[in-house]
C-alpha cells in the first residue's frame, strides 16, 4: 500500500536534475509477472534525465539530434481512410527495403504526439527503431482536428475533437492485411488515443496483440488544476510551450486554405494577439476558445469536460482504463512536465489485470535520454523488448 505521506502529490516537476535510476514496475496480471521474470531492463539504469523535464529548453536540442540520426532511407504509402462521419484520415505506411521483416512479427500501428505527424524526424527514428528489429511496416497516423477542420495530411496535429478514428483504422487495415498482427503503440496525445481504443469494446479482437504507450496524461483534472496552481519557473516555461504549440497550429499551421478559412470561421484571432502564454489566464482562453470552438460537434463546452473526456482518469467516475482487456504497457517518467502522474493511481490501475507501468523517477516528457554524447535514448530498448514479449506470449495474455 502507499503510504498517507507518499499520496501528497504535488503536481509541479522535479526542480532539480533527475538521477540515475531503476524503473519501478507495477502491475497484477500475468503481463507483470512475465515481465518481472524476464525482463532484462527492469535491473538497468537510466541515465540523468537532466533537462529533460524542461524541454521547453531541452526539446530543440533533441529535436536537431533526431533530424541528424533520422534515417535516409525509408519508404512511404499514403492510405486515405474513409471515416464513417464522412471525415478522411491519413495513414502512412512505412518501410524499409534494406532490412529483413520476420515472418511471424506483427505491423506496428503508432499514434504520434501532438507535435509530431508521420514525416517529422522523431517519428523516423522511433519507426526505424522497429523496422531494425524485424517488424516488417510501421503505420502512422496523422490525426484530423474535427468533422468540421478535415485533415487527412499532416497539417494540423493536435487533437483537438472528440473524433478517436482509432477503431475504423484498424478496421480498415484488418480488411487489407487480414493474415497480419497488430501492436499499437502511442506517445503524449497519441497514448490518449491508444488508451481510449483499449477500453473500448471493439478493441478485443485477436488481431490486435496489445499496445505500448508513453508520456500520457494520467490524470486530466490534476493536469488542469496545475496549471492555475504551479509557481515553479520549470513548469511555467513548460506550460508556455504546450500553450504555444496549440495556438501555433490553430492559427498558423492550416496549409490548406480550406482549412484555414474554416478554422478563420470557429476562432476570434483577435483574442490571441499579443498573449502572454506565461500567464496562467492563458490556460482558460486556449481551453475554452480555441479546443472547444475547433470542436463544434464534441460534445463538452468547458475545459472541465474536455479533460474529462481525453484523460484515462479523471476523477472517481470516470476510469476508462480499468475496462481494458488487452495488455497495455504503460511508460511514464515522473518528472514529466506536460503529463502529472498521480501515486494514488498505482492502486486504482493494478485492478486491470491486463495493465502494467514502468514508473521512472526521471526522462521527462517523451525524451527519455540516456545519455547525450553520443546521444541515445533508452525508451528504444523499452519499447522493443515490451513488443517482442507481446509477441512471444501472445498465446498466454
Amino acid at each position: 500500500m502507499i503510504s498517507k505521506a507518499s499520496k501528497r502529490v504535488k503536481f509541479d516537476c522535479h526542480p532539480i536534475f533527475s538521477k540515475w535510476a531503476k524503473p519501478n514496475i507495477y502491475g497484477s496480471g500475468k503481463l507483470f509477472e512475465f515481465i518481472k521474470d524476464s525482463s532484462k531492463l527492469q535491473h538497468r539504469s537510466t541515465g540523468p534525465a537532466l533537462l529533460t523535464y524542461n524541454p521547453s529548453y531541452f526539446r530543440e536540442v533533441c529535436m536537431r539530434v533526431d533530424k541528424l540520426v533520422q534515417p535516409k532511407n525509408l519508404t512511404y504509402k499514403r492510405h486515405i481512410i474513409d471515416m464513417p462521419d464522412g471525415g478522411k484520415v491519413g495513414v502512412d505506411e512505412i518501410s524499409n527495403d534494406e532490412e529483413l521483416p520476420k515472418s511471424d512479427y506483427p505491423s506496428l500501428l503508432y499514434c504520434t504526439g501532438g507535435a509530431d505527424h508521420s514525416y517529422t524526424a522523431r517519428s523516423k527514428v522511433r519507426a526505424n527503431w522497429f523496422l531494425g528489429a524485424g517488424y516488417p511496416s510501421v503505420f502512422i497516423v496523422n490525426r484530423r482536428c474535427c468533422g468540421r477542420v478535415q485533415q487527412y495530411s499532416p497539417q494540423i496535429t493536435v487533437p483537438y475533437g472528440k473524433y478517436n478514428d482509432l477503431p475504423d483504422i484498424v478496421d480498415y487495415l484488418v480488411d487489407i492485411i487480414p493474415e497480419r498482427k497488430w501492436i499499437l503503440i502511442g506517445s503524449c496525445f497519441g497514448a490518449q488515443n491508444v488508451l481510449d481504443y483499449f477500453s473500448q469494446s471493439s478493441s478485443n479482437r485477436c488481431e490486435v496483440l496489445g499496445g505500448i504507450v508513453d508520456s500520457f496524461q494520467f490524470n486530466g483534472k490534476m493536469f488542469l488544476d496545475g496549471h492555475y496552481t504551479s509557481r515553479v519557473p520549470f513548469f511555467q516555461n513548460s506550460r508556455k510551450l504546450i500553450l504555444n504549440v496549440f495556438v501555433d497550429a490553430a492559427l498558423n499551421h492550416a496549409v490548406n486554405k480550406t482549412v484555414y478559412d474554416q478554422v478563420s470561421e470557429l476562432v476570434d484571432r483577435s483574442k490571441f494577439k499579443n498573449i502572454n502564454l506565461t500567464d496562467k489566464s492563458a490556460v482558460k482562453l486556449v481551453n475554452e476558445e480555441l479546443i472547444c470552438k475547433m470542436c463544434p460537434d464534441a460534445p463538452f463546452s468547458t475545459q472541465e469536460e474536455y479533460y474529462a473526456m481525453t484523460s484515462p482518469y479523471y476523477d472517481e467516475n470516470h476510469k476508462n482504463f480499468l475496462s481494458i482487456q488487452k495488455p497495455l504497457v504503460l511508460v511514464y517518467a515522473q518528472d514529466d512536465p506536460f503529463s502529472s502522474f498521480d501515486l494514488e493511481m498505482i492502486e486504482i490501475l493494478k485492478e486491470n489485470p491486463n495493465l502494467c507501468l514502468w514508473l521512472y523517477p526521471g526522462g521527462g516528457h517523451i525524451i527519455f535520454t540516456e545519455r547525450l554524447i553520443p546521444y541515445s535514448c533508452y525508451l528504444k530498448d523499452v519499447y522493443l523488448e515490451n513488443a517482442e514479449l507481446l509477441v512471444r506470449k501472445q498465446w498466454e495474455l
